[in-house]
C-alpha cells in the first residue's frame, strides 16, 4: 500500500548481494506537497508514510539511492527511511532543523516489493523523495572512488543553470558521478538542483542554503549529453564548492553491497575508534575509524551518514582517506551547538602491517575537523569491493601491500587479479602497472594524478583505480612498458605510444618507427628497433640516453651509441642494458652502486656515470636482462650492484648498506638456480612454473617467507602459492 500507514510487523533484516548500479533521470515517487505517491499533507510527529519505487526500480533491485528533501519542518526532528515491512532502525536518515529546508542523499536497501517507509519523529514536515539510481543484481555500472577533485564551478546566479562538462574528471564510459556539494554566501534562501545535462529539470532540492549559513550534501547524478550535468540555482547568487569523489562506469569499477544501517563510529563512546577510547575531535585534527569484521578486508570505499554533534565553533568536518589532499573539502558544516548529518562516500586507507603479522592489515577512514571541537558519529549503509576475478587463461596473480584490494586473504597470499584475463605480458607492479592482452589491447591500474592510466581522466595525487581500466585508443599492441609516471606501448606497425606525465590518453612518439621491444627506467624509455638499433628518450641526468650527450633530457628519441645487432634490452631506475647478438651484455647510465657491472666502482666522478655503453664484465650466453639481473641460456641467473638486504641472492649478508659484501661491481651468481626461464625484479621463474625470490621482504614481495626479523633472505626461496608462472614482475605473476 502507499500513503499513510501503520508500521508493519517487523520482518527479518534484508541480506543483499554485491550489486552494480543503474543511474536514472531524477524522479519523485513520494511528495507530500504535490500528492505524488501519497496524499497531500505534511507528515506528523511519530508518523510513517509509505512510498513505492517499484515503477522506477525493477525486479532485482537491492537498494536505491534517493535524494530526500524535507520542506517546512515545524520542529527539530529526524526522518528515517527503511524497507517496508522491516523494523524501523534507530538511526536517522535526515536530521531536520525547525523551519529549514534540508536534503540528504540516502542509500537504503529494498525488498522484493521495492517499497519504503518514511518516519518523522517530531513536529510535522513535508517530504519529497526522488530516486537517483538503484543497485541491482543484473549487469550495470561499477564504482571508482577517488580523492576529492574540485570542479570548476564557483558561483551560480539567480534562476540560472550552469552546464558542467565532466571531461577529464570521469572517463567516456562513465554513466554517473558522485560529488560533494557545498553552498556558501547565498544572498537569499536557495537550493541547487543537479540533473543530467539536456534533460527536463526535476523539482528537487539537491542541497539547500540560507543567508549567513552553508549547506552541504553528497550528490549522485546520471551523466547526460556530452559527458555533462546541469546545475540549477533557485534564487539569488550562491558560491559553490563541488568536488568529485567517485564515478560509475560501464566497463570497470567496484560493486556495492548494501547493508542494514549500522552505527560504526561514535567518538563519544569510543565505538570504531583506533583504540576503542572516546575521542572528541579538536581543531585541524583527524579521528580514525578503523574498519573491522564483518566488513571484508578488501573494502575500497564506504557509504556513510556522517553526523557532527555539539560543535563549539563554526566548523566543517570531512570523511576522507588522509593521503590525497592537504585540506579536505567539507562534508558537513556546523555552527556552535548544532547537530547536522550528511551522506559521505570516503575512500578506505590501508596501512601495511609488519611482516611478522601479515594478516593484521589496518584499514581506516579518517574524519577531519577544521575548528573548535566536535563529536562525530558515522552510520554505515554499504560498502564497495572489486568483483571476484573471472579468468580462464592468461590470468594474473598479485600479492604484497598493494594487492589487498584483490581479495580477502592475507596480503602474503597470491590472489587472482580482478579484471585481467587473456594477458600475454605485464609491466610495472601490483601498485602501478599495465597488462597486454592477447587481442592487442592494454589495461592499466594504479595512480592517475598525471594521467598514468591512459583512460582519459585525471585524479588527485595518491588516487586512481584499483581495477584495471582500458588504455583508450590502443589496439594491435605487441609490447608494453611502465616507468615513472608513464605507460608505453609498441604497436604491430612499429609505432611507439606513451601516456601519463600530464597526458591522459596515448599519443604517438614522434620520429620512432620499426619498434620491436620496450624497456623503461624511471624517467627514460628505450625501444629496440627491428634493425637491431636501440633508441632512447627522456631523462639524461646520469647518462641514461647512452648517446654521449650531457643534456638534461631529450623528448625526441636519440640513438644509443654504437649498438647494432641487439636482440633484447632492459632497464633499471637510471640505466639501460642491451644483449648483443653474441650473448654478451652492455650497460650505460648511473653507477652509484655498481649498476653498470663493469668492475668500476663509483669512487671518482668518472666512475659514477657512463654516458655510452660499456661491457658488463664476464657474462656470455645472456638471453634477457632487467635491472641489475641477467638470465643465461643455461638457466643460471646473475646479479650485480647493491646487495643491501640480500638483493644479490648470493648468500652474502649486508644489512646496513656499508661493508665489503654490500656491493658487487661485477656479476655474481644468484644461488644455485639452474633452470630459470624468466626473470623479474629479484625473482626467477623456474622451468616448472614455480617462482624463486630473494632480498627484502618488508613489503611482502616474497610472500609468506622471511617473516622473522630482519625480514630478508640472502638466498633464493620459493614463493608460496605460485605455480604455472611464465612471467613475473614486482608483486605480479602471469600464469599459463
Amino acid at each position: 500500500m502507499t500513503g499513510f500507514a501503520a508500521e508493519a510487523a517487523p520482518a527479518t533484516a534484508l541480506t543483499s548481494p554485491a550489486s552494480s548500479f543503474v543511474a536514472v533521470q531524477p524522479t519523485r515517487f513520494l511528495d507530500t506537497v504535490r500528492g505524488v505517491g501519497v496524499p497531500v499533507g505534511p507528515v506528523g510527529a511519530g508518523t510513517t508514510v509509505t512510498g513505492s519505487a517499484a515503477g522506477l526500480a525493477p525486479e532485482g533491485t537491492t537498494a536505491v539511492v534517493l535524494n530526500l528533501w524535507a520542506e517546512s519542518p515545524t520542529a527539530d526532528s529526524a526522518v528515517t527511511v527503511f524497507p517496508h515491512g522491516t523494523a524501523r532502525p534507530s538511526l536517522p536518515s535526515l536530521l531536520l532543523q525547525n523551519g529549514k529546508r534540508r536534503s540528504n542523499q540516502v542509500t537504503v536497501q529494498v525488498g522484493a516489493d521495492r517499497m519504503l517507509d518514511f518516519h518523522n519523529a517530531s513536529g510535522s514536515t513535508h517530504l519529497i523523495a526522488s530516486i537517483m539510481g538503484y543497485y541491482t543484481t543484473v549487469p550495470g555500472s561499477r564504482y571508482t572512488p577517488v580523492g576529492a577533485s574540485r570542479l570548476p564551478v564557483y558561483s551560480i546566479g539567480p534562476n540560472a543553470t550552469t552546464r558542467l562538462n565532466l571531461t577529464g574528471h570521469v572517463p567516456a564510459t562513465a554513466t554517473a558521478v558522485t560529488f560533494s556539494a557545498t553552498l556558501s554566501q547565498p544572498t537569499v534562501a536557495t537550493y541547487l538542483t543537479a540533473s543530467p545535462a539536456a534533460t527536463p529539470r526535476p523539482t528537487m532540492a539537491s542541497v539547500a542554503a540560507y543567508p549567513g549559513g552553508q549547506g552541504s550534501n553528497l550528490i549522485t547524478v546520471k551523466i547526460g549529453a556530452n559527458r555533462s550535468i546541469d546545475l540549477y540555482n533557485l534564487a539569488g547568487t550562491v558560491n559553490t564548492d563541488l568536488n568529485v569523489v567517485g564515478f560509475y562506469a560501464a566497463d570497470y569499477g567496484a560493486l556495492f553491497t548494501p547493508v542494514a544501517p549500522e552505527r560504526v563510529l561514535d567518538g563519544r563512546t569510543g565505538l570504531g575508534t583506533w583504540d576503542g577510547q572516546p575521542k572528541k575531535i579538536g581543531p585541524n585534527t583527524d579521528i580514525a575509524y578503523r574498519l573491522r569484521s564483518p566488513l571484508p578486508s578488501n573494502t575500497l570505499a564506504l557509504a556513510l551518514n556522517l553526523t557532527g554533534h555539539s560543535a563549539t565553533a563554526d566548523t566543517a568536518i570531512t570523511a576522507w582517506d588522509l593521503w590525497t589532499t592537504r585540506e579536505p573539502p567539507a562534508s558537513v558544516h556546523l555552527g556552535p551547538g548544532q547537530t547536522i548529518s550528511v551522506a559521505v562516500a570516503p575512500v578506505v586507507t590501508a596501512i601495511t602491517p609488519s611482516p611478522s603479522a601479515p594478516s593484521e592489515i589496518m584499514r581506516s577512514v579518517y574524519v577531519h575537523n577544521r575548528n573548535g571541537s566536535v563529536d562525530v558519529t558515522a552510520d554505515l549503509s554499504g560498502y564497495f569491493t572489486l568483483p571476484p576475478a573471472d579468468c580462464q587463461s592468461g590470468c594474473v596473480s598479485a600479492w604484497g601491500p598493494h594487492a589487498w584490494e584483490q581479495g580477502t586473504t592475507a596480503i602474503t597470499d597470491a590472489k587472482p587479479f580482478t579484471g585481467l584475463s587473456d594477458v600475454v605480458a605485464l609491466a610495472g607492479s601490483s601498485e602501478n602497472g599495465v597488462a597486454l592482452r592477447a587481442d592487442g589491447t592494454v589495461k592499466a591500474w594504479g595512480g592517475n594524478s598525471t594521467g598514468q592510466l591512459g583512460n582519459g581522466w585525471w585524479a588527485t595525487v595518491g588516487s586512481g583505480s584499483a581495477a584495471p581500466v582500458p588504455v583508450v585508443g590502443l589496439t594491435s599492441v605487441k609490447a608494453i612498458g611502465r616507468g615513472g609516471s608513464r605507460g608505453y606501448a609498441v604497436k604491430t606497425d612499429g609505432t611507439v605510444w606513451q601516456w601519463g606525465q600530464d597526458v591522459n590518453a596515448p599519443v604517438q612518439v614522434a620520429g620512432l618507427t620499426g619498434g620491436a621491444a620496450l624497456a623503461t627506467g624511471w624517467g627514460t624509455a628505450y625501444v629496440l628497433k627491428t634493425d637491431g638499433t636501440v633508441w632512447a628518450w627522456g631523462d639524461n641526468t646520469n647518462g641514461e640516453l647512452g648517446n654521449g650527450s650531457t643534456v638534461a633530457r631529450s623528448d625526441t628519441p636519440v640513438r644509443v651509441s654504437g649498438l647494432t645487432g641487439i636482440k633484447s634490452i632492459g632497464a633499471g631506475t637510471a640505466n639501460g642494458y642491451a644483449v648483443k647478438a653474441d650473448g654478451t651484455l652492455v650497460a650505460w647510465g648511473y653507477n652509484s652502486g655498481g649498476q653498470l657491472g663493469n668492475g668500476v666502482a663509483c669512487t671518482t666522478p668518472s666512475g659514477c656515470v657512463s654516458r655510452t655503453p660499456v661491457p658488463v664484465t664476464g657474462l656470455t650466453g645472456v638471453t634477457s636482462v632487467t635491472d641489475g639481473m641477467a638470465l643465461r641460456e643455461d638457466g643460471t641467473v646473475y646479479a650485480w650492484g647493491s646487495n643491501l638486504r640480500g638483493a644479490l641472492g648470493n648468500g652474502l649478508d649486508c644489512e646496513s648498506g656499508t661493508g665489503p659484501d654490500c656491493t658487487s661491481t661485477v656479476p655474481v651468481r644468484v644461488g644455485d638456480i639452474t633452470d630459470a626461464k624468466a626473470i623479474g625484479n629479484r625473482y626467477a621463474v623456474r622451468a616448472d612454473g614455480t617462482v624463486l625470490g630473494w632480498g627484502d621482504n618488508q613489503a611482502f614481495r616474497l610472500g609468506a617467507t622471511a617473516q622473522n626479523y630482519p625480514y630478508y633472505t640472502t638466498v633464493p626461496v620459493r614463493i608460496p602459492g605460485l605455480s604455472g608462472v611464465k612471467a613475473i614482475t614486482d608483486g605480479l605473476a602471469l600464469r599459463q
